[in-house]
Order: structure tokens, then C-alpha cells, then sequence
């Protein structure tokens, strides 16, 4: 028994040296089926949770070994960093759907973060965001305890026309999280009618211009610029 202990918490550290979160999970999850009370194990699961950012399940690994050993360091500085988060993620709160591109409806933006402890860490993709539309700037907004707490500000000229006249038409405009980079995050924002330019396609590309059903177009045409 004490041999397959060592050789299932070797695996385990070899593959956490490796970055290989996924399978730490797996086998501390097989070794602590057999050895319920394993404290190591219990530890290096939480932490590899931590690291694929199931924090709620972490904190519940951590508070285990904490009713068991209640000084235990590592437990206790794990539950302090998880506390310290500014936003945990509830998976309810993760929409996949919500990131569906189509045209003329949905738009890809760039949002610059604001606010003290908000980073693109803290958000899952497919995240819901609020926003609210006003003349010269549109504001985003996440929920924290249940209070909307703004993230950033759309200023861009062209969007926030796009946005206005849906405001203007009564249509419902959304926005999700798609991904970031430090305090950089790209959010989808989504219109319940068609509000964004798309880029001009030839729907007869067989057909030269000059003929009778093409004629040469005495000026080029300007491209629209494509925000979805």
C-alpha cells in the first residue's frame, strides 16, 4: 500500500513540474479514492485546482485538510490567496454561446481595464457583461456580491454610433468576455438587431465589369470597415 502511495505522489510532482495541471488533478483524484486522507495529495490537488482556476473547488480541498491539521501552512496561505481574489467565476456565469460571432449583429472590441485588483485573470470566457450606452462613451460593467462594478469605457467613435442607434431603435446590446492580456481584454458586444458595418462582398464574382449586367463603375468604391 505504502508503495503505490510513492509512486502515484512521484507521478503526481513530476507531472506538476511539467505544468501538466489536468493530469495532477487526475491522479491526486485517483490517489486520494484510495487514500481519503492523504494530506500531501489534498495539498497538491488544491493547488493544480488553483491553477486551472477552479478556486470553489480549491477552497473546499484546502478547508479539508484545515478541519484535519488547522495550522497547516500551506492550507492556510492557499485559502488566503484565494480570498484575496478580486472576482471568483462561477461557471453559471460562463456562456459559450455568448460568443458566437455574426455579422452586422456582434462587434469585437478591445476594453482597457480599470479599477484597482481587475485583471483579465479574474474573467472566464463566455463571460456575461454589463453595458451602458451613452452619447460621447459606453460603459462596462461586471457583477461582484450582486453590484455592477465598471470595468472600462467604450470610446471609439464609429462603435458608438453603431451603439446609439440601437439605443435609439430600442434593441438589446450585450457583451461577453471573450480573452486578454494584462489589462487588455477583447469583449464581444452584441446587438439584437443589425447596427454594424460588414465588409461589401461580390455576389457575382463570374461576371466581368464593362458588360451590360456590370458596368465599369466610373469611381472605386469605398470599403467599409469591418467591426464585426
Amino acid at each position: 500500500m505504502q508503495q503505490n502511495v510513492i509512486l502515484l505522489s512521484k507521478l503526481a510532482i513530476k507531472e506538476a513540474l511539467a505544468g501538466n495541471w489536468e493530469k495532477v488533478i487526475e491522479i491526486n483524484t485517483q490517489l486520494l479514492e484510495k487514500y481519503p486522507e492523504n494530506i500531501d495529495a489534498k495539498l497538491r490537488l488544491g493547488h493544480a485546482l488553483i491553477q486551472t482556476k477552479h478556486l470553489i473547488k480549491a477552497k473546499k480541498v484546502f478547508n479539508e485538510v484545515v478541519e484535519v491539521d488547522p495550522l497547516n501552512p500551506i492550507a492556510l496561505k492557499n485559502l488566503q490567496l484565494i480570498a484575496s481574489r478580486a472576482e471568483v467565476v462561477s461557471p453559471a456565469k460562463a456562456d459559450a454561446g455568448a460568443l458566437i460571432k455574426e455579422p452586422g449583429t456582434t462587434a469585437e472590441i478591445e476594453l482597457q481595464l480599470i479599477g484597482r485588483g481587475t485583471s483579465v485573470e479574474s474573467f472566464a470566457p463566455g463571460e456575461s457583461l454589463g453595458i451602458e450606452i451613452k452619447k460621447r462613451v459606453a460603459e462596462v460593467f461586471r457583477t461582484k456580491k450582486d453590484k455592477p462594478i465598471k470595468i472600462g469605457e467604450l470610446t471609439q467613435t464609429e462603435l458608438l454610433k453603431c451603439l446609439n442607434r440601437a439605443l435609439n431603435e430600442g434593441a438589446r446590446v450585450t457583451a461577453s468576455y471573450i480573452k486578454g492580456k494584462d489589462k487588455v481584454a477583447e469583449i464581444l458586444v452584441k446587438c439584437s438587431i443589425p447596427v454594424f458595418k460588414s465588409e461589401r462582398q461580390d455576389i457575382r464574382p463570374y461576371i466581368k465589369k464593362g458588360t451590360l449586367d456590370n458596368p465599369e463603375l466610373d469611381e472605386e468604391e469605398e470599403l467599409e470597415v469591418e467591426l464585426s
